[in-house]
């Protein structure tokens, strides 16, 4: 009878523990239709008509648009400003013309707010710039969000000059 109790003990806590398991959301996303909590993409189209599109040399060309890999946010935002919108719909249109493009949008946050707060909205920043190039034509498997929050500043002093530096999106290339 010894044997049966530390039995049917043993089985209760397997059962108790795999009943506690957590579930830890990680912070690379290559599934885009499941964040529906991003900031609302204006998906109004920029004329790039005028624009001479897309050569793989003017991605490291000064003078191009497509060299400009940053995005910049208010502060606790994920809105992105009509001033870089040009440029995100330049960076679509290579990916449309470059079906083996591939990139990655890294999010970025000041170091204001909790770590967590600041990997939610590093991954919205994220994603708010990979929704805006996707409505704008990127294929969804061309666009990778990974959320840095805090933890890569661009500048380390704690002024409003360096966070709003640090508060950003940045796009790069994995493959050309």
């Amino acid at each position: 009878m010894n044997k049966t109790t530390k039995l049917i003990t043993v089985l209760i806590f397997a059962l108790a523990m795999s009943a506690c398991k957590k579930d830890v959301k990680p912070t690379v996303d290559e599934d885009t239709t499941n964040n529906n909590d991003t900031a609302v993409v204006d998906t109004t189209p920029v004329r790039t008509d005028g624009l001479i599109c897309c050569n793989p040399d003017d991605l490291t060309n000064p003078a191009s648009l497509l060299s400009q890999r940053v995005v910049y946010f208010d502060y606790d935002q994920a809105t992105i400003a009509s001033e870089f919108r040009e440029m995100l719909s330049l960076h679509a249109r290579y990916l449309q013309e470059n079906p083996s493009a591939r990139m990655t949008v890294e999010g970025h946050a000041d170091e204001r707010g909790s770590r967590e707060y600041n990997l939610a909205l590093g991954e919205k920043r994220g994603y708010a710039v990979a929704n805006l190039m996707r409505a704008q034509g990127a294929a969804v498997g061309q666009v990778i969000v990974v959320s840095y929050g805090e933890e890569r500043p661009d500048a380390t002093c704690s002024n409003d000059s360096c966070w709003s530096k640090n508060r950003r999106g940045v796009i790069v290339y994995t493959a050309q």
